[in-house]
């Protein structure tokens, strides 16, 4: 007869908590009643153990379950992104993807652009529906994945992109912190020329590793929608092409590294 395991790991870190203090209350009862001393130290001992129950069943009370398996959701845009990988590849576009500001030849919405080869045009040359040709550079154009969740959180949260690269730290730690709840931290380092996006503990990151064992190129073509949203913000606030240049989730630890670049304006374009 086979007894049901409990999958401690499936908890929310309340619940587990919970289990501990429980279990710790009937060690130290146990440790009370094996000693029999009755004297001080078992009355404490067995206070000890009635706090640790107590705020036990109080924890376990108030916390439920997780409402979503993390690891589940996060395999949830893996294979979107390959597919999208493997187009690329079989049309012989090997160019990191783009991100282009709003402009009014793209109907003021912020698109994805995989271009043949590097990118260095302006910011108003990419034109078209989803096969960009010359002249200019020629590509695959596509709406973000992020688009239908940056259209939500505009709606549900107000969400307000500043023009201001000074405060795109906040903007991002909010986003992926408070709103979307993806990451325990998240910073933001600004350079010249790059800006550098890391989040730790970050709950997606079995989607980022299989999506990395297929080929480190998917993540740099076709972005899933977290790097993908933070790219459309870099876009949206700086008002300069961002292009994706690293992605990177760490392998021990619950942590991703995204590297995005501004990509000046050729001057002969």
């Amino acid at each position: 007869m086979k007894f049901p395991v409990l999958n401690i790991p499936s908890l929310n870190p309340y619940y587990r908590a919970a289990l501990v203090l429980i279990v710790a209350a009937i060690v130290l009862v146990l440790l009370a009643v094996l000693t029999d001393r009755r004297d001080l130290t078992s009355a404490a001992l067995v206070i000890a153990a009635l706090a640790c129950l107590i705020t036990g069943i109080f924890l376990a009370t108030l916390s439920g379950a997780e409402p979503l398996d993390t690891r589940l959701v996060s395999l949830l845009p893996v294979q979107g992104s390959i597919n999208l990988c493997r187009v690329c590849a079989d049309l012989g576009i090997a160019g990191n993807a783009v991100f282009l500001p709003p402009s009014p030849e793209r109907h003021d919405r912020i698109m994805q652009f995989i271009p043949v080869s590097a990118y260095t045009g302006s910011i108003a040359i990419v034109r078209g529906d989803s096969f960009v040709t010359p002249p200019g550079p020629a590509g695959l154009l596509v709406v973000p994945s992020a688009s239908p969740l940056e259209d939500e959180l505009r709606k549900q949260h107000n969400l307000v992109v500043p023009g201001d690269m000074t405060v795109l730290p906040d903007l991002v730690r909010e986003v992926g912190v408070d709103l979307l709840e993806v990451a325990d931290r998240v910073t933001t380092d600004i350079d010249e020329s790059t800006i550098t996006i890391r989040m730790e503990g970050y709950r997606l990151i079995e989607g980022c590793r299989a999506t990395r064992q297929e080929s480190p190129r998917c993540c740099l073509v076709s972005p899933c929608p977290v790097c993908s949203l933070f790219a459309c913000l870099l876009a949206e606030s700086t008002g300069s092409v961002i292009q994706v240049e690293q992605c990177s989730p760490d392998e021990k630890q619950p942590a991703v590294t995204m590297v995005f670049s501004l990509v000046l304006p050729d001057s002969s374009s």
